[in-house]
């Protein structure tokens, strides 16, 4: 487990989770955007609840590997969700050559797709 911190806070997350709000993270920083995700995470109190983070370019974001207990979580579907996002978002060669030609797609406009 990893626990991540977060503006004031923090919970506690499954590696491969934290690690891919990482490199989201990464990737919006990267082109400069902003979005709002959701995680399964492990609360103060030790429950398992879905968190939501604004992460974008001024985020600051830290995480470390802990001595805690594995807890059982959905991984699967948050992992795909922000390596689709991540795919989604990062510019190709084409994109980059066309920056000046195509209307960019809004954070809110990703999301529904």
């Amino acid at each position: 487990m990893k626990r991540i911190l977060y503006a004031s806070g923090g919970f506690l997350t499954d590696d491969v989770i934290a690690d891919e709000i990482m490199e989201y993270a990464s990737v919006l920083a990267i082109i400069n955007s902003a979005d709002v995700i959701t995680c399964t995470g492990v609360d103060e109190s030790g429950d398992v609840r879905e968190m939501q983070l604004l992460i974008g370019p001024s985020s600051q974001i830290l995480t470390m590997e802990t001595d805690e207990p594995h807890v059982d979580m959905d991984v699967d579907a948050t992992v795909a969700e922000l390596r689709r996002r991540s795919s989604r978002r990062l510019p190709t060669d084409i994109d980059v050559a066309d920056s000046g030609t195509k209307v960019a797609e809004s954070d809110a406009d990703a999301a529904t797709h």
